[in-house]
This record gives structure tokens, C-alpha cells and sequence, in this order.
């Protein structure tokens, strides 16, 4: 699947295990309960030198399973990611503006470096999620 390009596709319960998807873009589309458990979107240079490259925007992703995904400064924004499983993903650096995050576990995944203006944010508790270099718009934060 690498630099595969989906649009305005319904994905829902599809299945991307193991894939190879580096470069991969989803938008706009619906993929509702669909699993990304073991799939690759990074390119390694070296064991410790490694890049990743996915553009998931405009896409409801309630429900997909992202269990040790390595999403790392990818373009994952205005995506909803209601009661989505990422037990031990990361995140780290991505723009996952716009995001609507409700029934969904903050704590489970890295989610440090990210863009999270304009989202709603559910039920994030900032004493239980390392926020270190997030960024939030000022209505947020008052939130919190």
C-alpha cells in the first residue's frame, strides 16, 4: 500500500495489518472499525534513524484499532477518532488538528509534540497525559 491513495472511499472494517504503507493517504472517507495493528508507515534508514510519512485527514476512524502504531509527524488532522483503540501507539509530532476525541483512552498512547488546536478533546486529563510540547488553542486550555 505504500503511496496508496484513497478518497472519499468507504473503508470500514477494512483490513491494513501488516501492510506496508508508507506515504499513504486516506481522506475523506469512512473507516469505522478499521485495523491498522502492525502497519508500517515509516521508512527506517537505520535501527535508531527512521521516518514516517501518512496523510489520514477528513476521515472517521471510530472505532479503528491503531495498537502500536508508529504514526510519528504525520498529517492526521479533522479525523474522528471516537472510541478508537491506541494502546501503545505514538503519535509524537503529528498535526491531529480539528480531531473530535471522545470514548477514547489519552493515556494509552504518546501523544507528545502534537498539534491539537481546534479539537475536541473528551474526556483528556492532563495530570494522567505526558502533554510536553503540545499545542492547544486558548479555549482549550481554559478547559483544562
Amino acid at each position: 500500500l505504500k503511496d496508496a491513495i484513497f478518497k472519499s472511499c468507504d473503508l470500514s472494517m477494512a483490513d491494513f495489518r501488516n501492510s506496508s504503507a508508507l506515504g499513504i493517504e486516506i481522506r475523506h472517507c469512512r473507516a469505522q472499525g478499521a485495523d491498522f495493528r502492525g502497519a508500517s508507515f515509516m521508512n527506517m534508514i537505520t535501527t535508531r534513524t527512521w521516518f514516517c510519512s501518512a496523510y489520514i485527514t477528513n476521515t472517521n476512524l471510530s472505532y479503528a484499532n491503531f495498537s502500536k502504531v508508529v504514526l510519528e509527524k504525520c498529517e492526521l488532522w479533522e479525523n474522528r477518532w471516537i472510541g478508537a483503540q491506541v494502546l501503545g501507539a505514538t503519535f509524537s509530532g503529528s498535526d491531529l488538528s480539528g480531531g473530535e476525541f471522545s470514548t477514547f483512552d489519552w493515556r494509552a498512547a504518546n501523544f507528545t509534540h502534537c498539534d491539537l488546536t481546534n479539537s475536541e478533546l473528551g474526556d483528556l486529563d492532563i495530570r494522567g497525559v505526558d502533554l510536553q510540547g503540545v499545542k492547544l488553542d486558548n479555549y482549550q486550555a481554559s478547559l483544562l
